[in-house]
């Protein structure tokens, strides 16, 4: 879904109403085509921009040693910053990977926060997509922290198909905390209880 879609067919823009809002907001915005294996950010770097996935899949993953251990996925009609190093000033922790060939719209800080500023509605906007991704945050933690391995990999059948569909299982294992053999054996277990 474009950004533009996105805002307004929100409940706090009103179709036409806001045009003076739109035509500032469509010259803070930027948008960029991202390769499949490019990063967005990286580790290290201070992120100073809010993203908009248009199109397309993220991988979040930090190092830890060695390992890559992948914290959560963004698909078209997210939006996703590195939260700490927006709000801060600090280093990401972590690296966004496009997984797939990606279309992102981008703002930074100063820009956001101007916006803000000038539309209430804007705000109340900021304010829906921060506790929704509060609660998608809960839930993630919730589920990975309270459930066993073949719970893990039926809520995420349930409540995100598409990481099933679209995201490679070595992902997948980082993300849920199993291993390669033992996610293909729940994965072969579920192909036979369909069959």
């Amino acid at each position: 879904m474009k950004l533009s879609e996105r805002l307004s067919n929100s409940p706090y823009f009103f179709k036409g109403s806001h045009s003076l809002f739109f035509d500032w907001f469509l010259k803070l915005v930027f948008s960029k085509k991202v390769n499949k294996g490019e990063f967005i950010i990286e580790a290290g770097e201070v992120c100073d921009k809010l993203y908009y996935i248009e199109k397309g899949l993220v991988r979040i993953y930090r190092l830890e040693g060695e390992k890559e251990i992948t914290t959560w996925f963004t698909k078209e009609g997210d939006f996703v910053t590195t939260v700490n190093s927006f709000h801060s000033g600090l280093p990401s922790k972590e690296y966004f990977e496009a997984i797939e060939d990606s279309v992102i719209y981008y703002i930074n800080k100063k820009s956001y926060l101007y916006l803000v500023e000038l539309s209430t509605n804007f705000a109340k906007f900021s304010i829906h997509e921060l506790f929704t991704n509060l609660c998608e945050y809960q839930n993630q933690c919730e589920f990975l922290r309270t459930l066993s391995a073949p719970d893990r990999l039926k809520y995420i059948e349930k409540e995100y198909p598409y990481l099933l569909k679209r995201v490679k299982n070595k992902y997948l294992c980082s993300f849920l905390n199993i291993e390669a053999t033992y996610l293909s054996k729940l994965l072969n277990q579920k192909v036979q209880e369909n069959e």
